[in-house]
């Protein structure tokens, strides 16, 4: 993406990190009309593949200052972390937030031990993808269609947040 590009974005989705989680973020993204999106990874071999695809990228390490300027993290309206390594993400959030101190900024933790580690950095949700698909399973296996476990999971959720 060329810098006129990223200075085009406002009001967008900066997603850090590339991983599992990314595709489904961004088929989720691409489903909202109007929402632009951009993302920072330092994975070259995902970055290539994206930019074919036009999605607007950026190859750098999401925890720096300079890569979340350029992409106008003081733009944003969300940040979504998800590199798939906590410590990382901590400081992809720690960043983020001192840039943006109004950010909303959602996190994916891939140890459920680290949910609260993320919290503590400045995210405002953070998710733990594998507690998420455990409980739905499950339910599912207990003859629920998942809905049950999807419920309580976001009450606590969301209970915790506040």
């Amino acid at each position: 993406m060329t810098a006129k590009q990223f200075d085009l974005l406002d009001g967008h989705v900066l997603v850090l990190g590339y991983g599992d989680l990314t595709e489904p973020i961004l088929e989720e993204l691409a489903e909202r009309d109007g929402v632009a999106h951009a993302v920072v990874t330092t994975d070259d071999a995902a970055a290539r593949r994206l930019a074919e695809r036009s999605v607007p990228v950026l190859t750098a390490d999401p925890s720096d200052v300079e890569p979340l300027h350029r992409t106008h993290i003081e733009d944003a309206r969300a940040v979504v972390v998800a590199t798939e390594d906590d410590a990382r993400d901590a400081l992809a959030i720690l960043t983020a937030r001192q840039l943006n101190p109004d950010v909303r900024i959602v996190a994916a933790a891939t140890q459920r031990e680290n949910i609260d580690k993320l919290r503590r950095a400045g995210a405002d949700q953070v998710i733990s993808p594998s507690t998420l698909g455990g409980h739905i399973l499950i339910d599912c296996a207990f003859g629920g269609d998942g809905n049950d476990a999807l419920a309580a999971l976001f009450d606590d959720a969301f209970d915790s947040a506040e």
